[in-house]
């Protein structure tokens, strides 16, 4: 097998953990961070299990990503790889700029912020996490579509 089979094979798994963990956390773990906020959200942000989860589940995917990418680029699975490659870069600056941002300011409001600008914020924050996995989701399906593609 290809180094670029390889590249690509190990982007899919792990692009698909990542969609399949994030709606996963999403259903039934987040919820829970705004059950009582912001105590919820302050013992939601001291689980350390979270970014041991996911902070090397999104860096390998970023490097297989990557890789595939270099291993693809001249042929015809290419435009596809760099396409999901930029979908996946989106979901790393969203999160950056707004999503990690919100969620600890909404762990350290203590009082500053009302209980129901809390709930409704929390809500909306919620809500846009879809679109983050809806990105995610389109990145593996580019991807998976990519790898069925024989260069």
């Amino acid at each position: 097998m290809k180094t670029s089979e390889l590249a690509l094979g190990a982007s899919n798994l792990l692009l698909g953990t990542c969609v399949g963990g994030g709606v996963n956390q999403s259903l039934f773990v987040m919820p829970g961070w705004f059950s009582r906020p912001p105590a919820s959200l302050r013992s939601a942000q001291e689980d350390r299990r979270f970014p041991a989860f996911w902070v090397p589940l999104q860096v390998g995917c970023g490097l297989a990503m990557l890789s595939a990418l270099a291993l693809n680029r001249k042929n015809e699975r290419g435009p596809l790889l760099a396409t999901a490659v930029g979908l996946y870069a989106a979901t790393w600056i969203s999160t950056g700029a707004y999503f990690a941002p919100e969620i600890m300011r909404l762990g350290k409001a203590d009082g500053a912020i009302s209980t129901a600008e809390l709930g409704r914020r929390g809500k909306r924050w919620l809500g846009l996490t879809w679109l983050r996995h809806l990105a995610l989701g389109a990145a593996w399906v580019l991807s998976l579509t990519a790898q069925a593609r024989r260069p």
